[in-house]
């Protein structure tokens, strides 16, 4: 009995933690920039910063809902999925689209990562977006 209570103390903190990481990510970002990394013949980068044409927000929400308000070079589009997070990894399902990344928190600016193997039909990439807490 006293080897379960140890184990469970020595747990707790590994489990606190974990928690605390998720919680970090519950509430509303706006998009700060996305670089995209095409990785062909020749590594191409694109850097898209928000302006007035490129707004964007994400909210998490504990219940793992995800609501999106986008507006990228004028056109506007807003909706909602789900959402899941596991140590570095994160996965986000909207309609029929689901995404696996990574990412990481630090002082209130959020980064996502997510890639792409090169294929017979597409160039692999990486994608980093960043986003700050409102």
């Amino acid at each position: 009995m006293k080897i379960h209570h140890i184990l469970l103390l020595a747990l707790l903190p590994v489990l606190i933690q974990a928690q605390s990481d998720q919680n970090a990510l519950f509430g509303t970002w706006i998009f700060e920039s996305m670089t995209t990394i095409t990785k062909a013949q020749r590594e191409e980068i694109t850097i898209v910063y928000k302006d007035k044409k490129n707004v964007e927000t994400l909210s998490f929400y504990e219940s793992g809902a995800i609501e999106y308000n986008v507006m990228n070079d004028g056109i506007k589009k807003n909706g909602a999925g789900t959402w899941y997070a596991e140590d570095a990894y994160i996965t986000i399902i909207v309609d029929s689209d689901t995404t696996y990344g990574t990412y990481e928190y630090q002082n209130s600016e959020l980064t996502i990562i997510t890639s792409e193997d090169e294929s017979n039909e597409y160039y692999g990439y990486s994608t980093i977006l960043k986003y700050f807490k409102e």
